[in-house]
């Protein structure tokens, strides 16, 4: 019987559950082989954020379809030149006198699938911050695929739809669109007309300085890292240029589809760590990697220590140490040294011990899902793990890890600002605080 699960208006405000972080998680799992999407808005930033994962679902052959809504001028011609770029097919969607609304994202396979119907269109609000409404459904092969056959018509009947109201995307159609003044310029945001009014709106700026309301804490939306921002920017042609005044990010290119596009450096964005681990490692041979003792004593509660139970020995007379049950379930990313997302792991049973002979947090990971990191060719720099914890429903911890090299890697190394006992190496590792680095 397929599972639901009700996410609440609360849960991207405060964090507890993002969308993004589910699109994310589910285009790097193997379970699922096919992406289809209905939204009626859909800007660039997110884009922007999920390009790694995007980039490896590509890689491996799997496809991506959309229809997307460009009523109100809710969509941005910036999103539909890197979905035509980088999805296998998108249709544009436009009725008279009605409004294209739904937001319905889906992800299968030959076992299972997974989607989620609500409120949330494909924009950094949407997929973040704002207060949003839905269900995500699991469904598993051959029991519910009746179920899912019924559900799925929610997609093929807008996809399948023929007539003018619906279009193929194309570069020509795109520039046509976009000439009749129907999508909306991300290099214009603050001038441009909405349906709903945007969470930073003077509106909204005026409504939070009155008596009237009191706030809750929002947690950030997610950075994007200068070399992701580029890569995604270059792989749709799209142009960055230099920041507006008063503004660190760049803003990108509205002058149509071109082919050869410059695209200068951004300037450095530095990563949001809220709650986590930012520290330089070296894997095993054997998998095993050790963290800081030190950073535990800092902040036990988030990697649930003391642990309450005891490891098992291999060999009789062994001495046991105490070990975390059951095992936190973590998601794996692997970056390799220009920064690319190259390897991955879902749902993975991290075993973690407290080896007491030397004071040290050990977890280990099976060694060819960080074989990119090629620890072994490293002679200055050690690999950087960052370690969050999870906003997916059932997932305790991302592990993000860096091969030295890349921009974003460098850009984790400015917030190590703790030296760790070198225990005989030349240099030390580093580890970084848990407060909010900006």
């Amino acid at each position: 019987m397929a599972y639901y699960t009700y996410l609440q208006p609360t849960d991207q405000p405060t964090g507890v559950f993002r969308l993004l972080d589910w699109l994310e998680a589910n285009f790097c799992n193997d379970d699922y082989q096919d992406f289809r999407c209905l939204v009626a808005f859909a800007k660039i930033k997110p884009f922007y954020k999920l390009h790694p994962s995007l980039q490896l679902w590509n890689s491996k052959g799997k496809s991506s379809e959309a229809v997307i809504g460009i009523d109100h001028k809710g969509t941005s011609f910036q999103a539909l030149q890197y979905v035509l770029a980088n999805f296998d097919c998108v249709n544009i969607l436009h009725v008279n006198y009605s409004t294209f609304h739904p937001k319905l994202y889906i992800f299968s396979g030959p076992t299972k699938a997974t989607a989620y119907y609500g409120s949330s269109n494909f924009t950094s609000g949407g997929l973040e911050t704002n207060f949003e409404g839905g269900i995500i459904i699991d469904f598993t092969f051959p029991t519910d695929q009746n179920e899912f056959d019924k559900f799925f018509k929610s997609y093929s009947s807008v996809a399948t739809l023929s007539g003018s109201c619906i279009t193929k995307l194309t570069p020509s159609f795109l520039n046509t669109l976009n000439g009749h003044g129907l999508l909306l310029d991300e290099t214009k945001t603050a001038k441009a007309p909405h349906s709903s009014t945007p969470a930073n709106t003077s509106s909204n700026t005026a409504a939070s300085s009155l008596p009237l309301f009191s706030g809750i804490h929002v947690k950030p939306a997610r950075s994007i890292p200068k070399n992701v921002m580029i890569s995604a920017a270059s792989s749709a042609g799209i142009i960055l240029t230099s920041p507006q005044k008063g503004s660190s990010h760049p803003s990108v290119s509205s002058t149509g589809i071109t082919s050869n596009s410059a695209i200068p450096i951004a300037p450095t964005i530095i990563p949001v760590i809220t709650n986590g681990l930012v520290i330089q490692v070296t894997p095993h041979y054997n998998g095993e990697i050790l963290l800081s003792k030190i950073a535990v004593d800092q902040n036990p509660t988030f990697f649930g220590y003391p642990f309450t139970g005891m490891t098992v020995p291999k060999k009789a007379g062994n001495p046991t140490y105490p070990q975390r049950v059951p095992d936190p379930i973590v998601n794996i990313y692997v970056y390799d040294n220009t920064g690319a997302l190259v390897n991955t792991a879902t749902n993975y049973p991290l075993n973690t011990i407290y080896y007491a002979k030397k004071s040290e947090i050990r977890i280990t990971i099976t060694p060819s899902i960080l074989s990119a990191l090629n620890v072994a060719a490293i002679t200055t720099n050690y690999p950087i793990l960052v370690m969050t914890t999870s906003t997916i429903i059932g997932c305790d911890y991302e592990l993000s890890f860096y091969a030295p090299g890349s921009a974003i890697y460098n850009d984790y190394l400015s917030v190590c600002n703790q030296s760790l006992p070198s225990g005989g190496k030349p240099i030390s590792r580093k580890m970084g605080d848990r407060k909010s680095v900006v």
